[in-house]
């Protein structure tokens, strides 16, 4: 990364920075959740200097958005030299309900861009040990942006080197805007957009609000699989994929498979039509020499739908989802809305601006479903030996939701184990409904490591050992009483 001295002042939005700001609203904010909990206690002064540390590395952690001019076609980042502010507070959560209300108070918040950095940091004192939440504005940068960001933290916590590849900030920058840029690849991204714009013709299903409550903010309900049933869910994967290259699945199309079944289940138990399901997945478009390097925006989300058809068996939904991923990674194809934006670049703000209140004259039919974002197999450095804090037990990540898509799943691997966040509005859910929608998700990914998923109907999927958080003891005193 270019040192400080390099790093330009000032540098635009990217396409996908001013998609995600247009997006955004103060009442859903467009915050990533990633936290860490640790075995044992981190000390504050010395996490402090850490975050500063971590911030100092990475210019987009240190960025604010200069004001906007309506005329102009695009915002700007400042870079600072150094934050303006202190982003870390630390509260007191002795039991799993204050670690609740403190999580959901953290990614309630919308974090402005007017100054820097553009984040937050929450050290939860819990007894069952620390837990490192952070709440970051998604215009500055993606998931794998902020794990970034995370492991620049615990490096200087624990006083290891954290090294930064030397790449150009500025050329980075250009990554997202020249995704697939030769030509074969241009004339297929313009018949998926073509597609995807008839789409308009078929609404995407909307899962079937229960409790909902005209409030702000988000909820959570965080669960995990152990070893055994991550590797069972690995091997039944492998067994049940296809043996060609566009039908092979993989455990991401798995957890998509499962999350279109799901919510075809949950809308047939709430009596809500489900015709066409629409979940976002974002892929990682950061070349393969720093795919896990540079703090910033460099994922393009692509639709990945399913019909009623598709949706008969578990294998026929895995072999859908298969192989439309497979094509999407081909040909870089982003949202409707990105897509649009990108041949729009000559607009001023204010036009772009007009075109996002005029969404729901659609009928919201550009809104897709619902979204999973998977970080993949993570390695989160150690916050020090000897210092208290103890190795890394549990990595949580969420990506945010606008409503009518209220719902959201991330996931990530720690360790052979699996953790998923289920992430709701709370004008969709309330925390007994999320319960049950989790419950039924983790029914049905269960069956993707059955060997005899082949025969499972749709509507008839076994129960699997589901190992929730602690933070969730309020969740399993639910699942017991539904």
């Amino acid at each position: 990364m270019a040192d400080e001295g390099t790093t330009p002042a000032k540098v635009p939005f990217s396409v996908i920075d001013q998609a995600i700001h247009l997006l955004d609203v103060p009442t859903a904010p467009w915050s990533i959740q990633l936290e860490v909990r640790v075995e044992g206690h981190l000390d504050e002064a010395r996490l402090r200097s850490a975050i500063a540390a971590g911030i100092g590395h990475h210019p987009m952690a240190r960025a604010r958005k200069l004001p906007s001019r309506l005329r102009a076609h695009v915002d700007h980042w400042c870079i600072e030299s150094e934050p303006a502010i202190d982003p870390l507070r630390v509260v007191e959560c002795p039991d799993d309900e204050s670690l609740t209300a403190a999580r959901s108070r953290l990614q309630g918040i919308s974090v402005p861009l007017t100054e820097s950095p553009p984040l937050r940091v929450l050290l939860a004192r819990n007894p069952d040990g620390d837990v490192v939440m952070l709440n970051v504005n998604h215009a500055a940068m993606d998931g794998y942006g902020v794990l970034r960001l995370l492991r620049s933290i615990a490096r200087a916590y624990s006083g290891e080197d954290d090294p930064i590849p030397p790449l150009n900030f500025e050329e980075t920058r250009h990554v997202a805007g020249n995704v697939k840029a030769r030509p074969w690849i241009r004339i297929r991204r313009q018949l998926a957009l073509t597609t995807r714009l008839r789409d308009l013709i078929v609404p995407p299903a909307r899962v079937a609000g229960d409790g909902a409550a005209d409030e702000a903010g988000y909820g959570f309900v965080h669960s995990s699989l152990t070893q055994t049933e991550t590797k069972a869910l690995v091997d039944g994967v492998k067994a049940m994929g296809g043996t060609d290259d566009d039908t092979r699945a993989t455990v991401n199309d798995a957890l998509l498979a499962a999350l279109h079944l799901a919510i075809a289940d949950w809308n047939a138990q709430h009596e809500k039509a489900c015709r066409r399901i629409g979940v976002l997945v974002p892929a990682n478009l950061r070349p393969a020499e720093w795919r896990e390097e540079v703090a910033g925006n460099f994922s393009l989300p692509a639709r990945i739908s399913t019909n009623r058809r598709q949706r008969r068996s578990t294998v026929t939904a895995l072999q859908a989802v298969a192989v439309q991923t497979r094509r999407k990674k081909q040909v870089g194809m982003g949202t409707a809305f990105i897509e649009l934006l990108g041949r729009t670049r000559l607009l001023p703000l204010w036009a772009k601006r007009l075109f996002v209140l005029a969404l729901p004259l659609t009928g919201n039919r550009l809104v897709d479903t619902a979204m999973l974002s998977n970080l993949g197999r993570l390695d989160i450095p150690p916050f020090g030996d000897g210092s208290g804090a103890g190795r890394v037990e549990e990595v949580w990540f969420s990506p945010p939701a606008r409503m009518p898509l209220g719902l959201t799943i991330g996931v990530a691997t720690v360790d052979g184990r699996l953790y998923l966040v289920l992430r709701y509005r709370n004008r969709l859910f309330d925390h007994a409904a999320a319960t049950r929608f989790a419950a039924l998700y983790a029914r049905t990914l269960a069956t993707f490591a059955a060997t005899d998923a082949v025969t499972t109907p749709a509507t008839a999927r076994r129960s699997w050992s589901w190992s929730w958080s602690r933070s969730r003891s309020r969740s399993r005193k639910l699942l017991r009483a539904a």
